[in-house]
């Protein structure tokens, strides 16, 4: 069983909600739910660090609060992508105190390392003795934030699917199950763009089992292909935000098989004022899945609710 969800930042607001609450606060209300996976996936969008030197050449810049850990700690996080646009926010030192944080609580990661072989390493874990492979790209890319063989940054998507599929390839090789996440697209648009639907395609043909998106800060369609899933944006999870779609988000379950992925269940989740998932129901999770259904018709998927929840 793998448990997905989108964006995650410890600065700014969510910060403030640590100082006074402390590092489990800001996932409390779903941490029960995501660590009844087997596999629980998301995205480290801040570093979780007290150190570095901010980029001043970034309007937005994020530095997490490293008691954030706790939270990701309880909430059973077992594979983290850390290939987005924030990665280096305050430069290699404070990326070295993330992977360092991660490493020291049994947390999984790929995306972003010291050079580009540690970013393009796949994380792996076995369950039920199977092995999972994780591979996470970016295709926003600031300037200074690629990996090299000398530089620390991330996996770069955007541009480069020829070595992206080559790497999920060689992934399917190794290992019994590979899933990819993807930090791209338009902020703010509710349906994936052409280059979003060809590449999660690409991942797919090359042997992803699931496609796993963020970046937008809005949810965007799921998507059978091939008897994979698509996730072409997961939204945001725990951040804060200023409108009330940037709130909506759902937790996405599914049981991944070697016929591919079945069960998927979406369960939504609106975001407090300072950034902290809880689960919703009634008209409030209406309007998440009617919104999930209508975009995801677009692209060929069913989606049916059942009271607060819905299956895809």
């Amino acid at each position: 069983t793998v448990s997905a969800v989108g964006d995650m930042i410890f600065d700014r607001k969510v910060k403030t909600l640590i100082s006074t609450a402390g590092g489990a606060a800001p996932l409390a209300a779903v941490a029960k739910h995501l660590s009844a996976a087997d596999v629980t996936i998301g995205n480290l969008e801040s570093s979780l660090s007290s150190g570095g030197v901010k980029n001043a050449a970034k309007d937005v810049t994020f530095r997490g609060d490293p008691r954030g850990i706790q939270g990701l700690t309880a909430a059973g996080f077992d594979l983290l992508s850390m290939a987005n646009n924030h990665v280096l926010d305050y430069g290699a030192d404070a990326l070295a105190d993330t992977v360092a944080a991660l490493d020291a609580k049994g947390i999984s990661h790929a995306g972003a390392g010291a050079d580009r072989d540690a970013a393009w390493k796949p994380a792996v874990v076995e369950r039920d003795g199977a092995t999972v492979a994780y591979l996470a790209f970016s295709h926003i890319l600031p300037a200074g934030f690629i990996a090299t063989s000398s530089k620390a940054g991330f996996a770069q998507g955007r541009n480069n699917m020829e070595a992206v599929t080559a790497a999920i390839r060689s992934a399917k090789e190794q290992y019994d199950y590979v899933i990819v996440s993807f930090h791209w697209g338009v902020e703010y648009q509710d349906d994936a763009n052409a280059d979003q639907v060809r590449d999660a395609h690409a991942a797919i043909d090359a042997g992803a089992d699931m496609v796993l998106a963020h970046h937008p800060h809005v949810i965007q369609a799921v998507e059978y292909y091939k008897n994979r899933l698509i996730a072409y944006s997961l939204g945001d999870f725990v951040f804060d935000h200023y409108s009330r779609k940037t709130g909506e988000a759902f937790v996405l379950d599914a049981q991944l098989g070697p016929d591919g992925v079945t069960d998927t269940k979406i369960t939504p989740v609106y975001l407090d004022s300072n950034g902290k998932p809880e689960f919703v129901t009634g008209s409030a999770a209406k309007v998440i899945l009617d919104r999930l259904t209508t975009i995801s018709a677009k692209r060929g998927t069913i989606v049916s609710t059942t009271g607060s929840t819905a299956t895809a």
